[in-house]
């Protein structure tokens, strides 16, 4: 359809021009092509954007980036995620999932879901949307004095995350989290990672709502795995009117075996470039006479708690360990 759009615009104006025959005056044709040339470069920059803002407000390339966090377009402000391939790196709009109107529906059915279950379970004072003066906070569903439901269909800024939470710590209140709207998904990705809690019986776990489905989806024992912070986890799904049996469900650690580093890795770590990156190697090589690549080359690596910002290869490497700001879990967890 692009193309022949053009094609046709093309003819209806290129070949007057260059005959002479055209009544369509020379500068008429300049700002034509100019208007091609700008839909080009725009068209350019939507799908290929090697830097982006930080949470800090600064610009970032994307072959630097060495942690996990929320990136925003420099233009437009909109958020960005950031997609790492084997020899590049750069970021990309998001696409929207989900408008206002379906997101307030989807939230407001969830809501129904969550208190018609919690009122099965025996909670019989359950308020939505009370108003918390002290912390000015409307939890969405309170379920008792000290117990509080939020159902998180919009995506919301860790700050702003970790902001509630406190809040409700203050007041002595345990914050229970389920995501849906934007964040349902089949699997974990990085932007789940801030709303992990931890629990003795499901290790690192978090639980999603899909309101449409009728359906709660347990994620648990969540970890990294490899160099590259992998994200690896059980699931399971209860039916909404089988949440007892959800918060019944009893799980075993599963051991996994450790893995053992393998070229593609190797490689990938070579080709990776940028000033902290180089920092990092040529200390390394001039504390231990040795490259990365070739420390790494013969390790074997066991599992990591989902807790770190930095690529599990760094950390090995000497560089400092930078927690990810996960609100819902005990400091000094590592």
């Amino acid at each position: 359809m692009f193309r022949r759009s053009y094609q046709s615009d093309f003819g209806l104006i290129g070949p007057f021009v260059l005959s002479g025959k055209s009544c369509v005056s020379l500068h008429v044709y300049a700002a034509y092509l100019t208007s091609i040339y700008t839909f080009f470069v725009i068209f350019i920059e939507v799908i290929i954007m090697y830097a982006a803002l930080n949470d800090a407000d600064k610009l970032i390339y994307a072959i630097e980036v060495d942690r996990i966090e929320q990136f925003r377009c420099p233009k437009c402000l909109k958020e960005v995620k950031l997609i790492q391939k084997n020899d590049t790196s750069y970021f990309q709009h998001l696409n929207k999932k989900f408008n206002e109107i379906n997101e307030r529906d989807i939230h407001k059915c969830g809501k129904d879901i969550l208190v018609r279950d919690f009122s099965e379970l025996g909670y019989l004072d359950i308020k939505q949307e009370a108003f918390l003066s002290e912390i000015k906070q409307r939890p969405d569903i309170m379920l008792a004095d000290n117990l509080v439901l939020e159902y998180q269909c919009a995506i919301i800024k860790t700050s702003k995350l970790k902001e509630r939470i406190e809040g409700y710590n203050k007041l002595g209140i345990k914050s229970v989290w389920i995501l849906g709207g934007s964040y349902l998904n089949n699997k974990i990705l990085k932007k789940h990672l801030k709303f992990l809690s931890y629990d003795n019986n499901w290790g690192f776990y978090l639980i999603m709502l899909d309101s449409d489905k009728k359906v709660y989806q347990l994620f648990y024992q969540i970890r990294y795995v490899g160099l590259f912070n992998k994200i690896i986890y059980n699931k399971i799904e209860f039916r909404t009117d089988g949440i007892r049996e959800l918060l019944k469900f009893k799980t075993e650690f599963k051991s996994y075996p450790p893995i053992r580093v393998d070229g593609y890795q190797i490689n990938k770590i070579r080709n990776i470039r940028g000033v902290k990156v180089d920092k990092l190697k040529e200390s390394f090589f001039n504390k231990h006479e040795k490259t990365v690549e070739e420390f790494l080359s013969s390790k074997i690596l066991h599992c990591q708690k989902p807790i770190y910002s930095n690529h599990y290869w760094r950390i090995v490497c000497g560089e400092k360990p930078r927690n990810l700001e996960q609100p819902l879990l005990y400091k000094g967890m590592n």
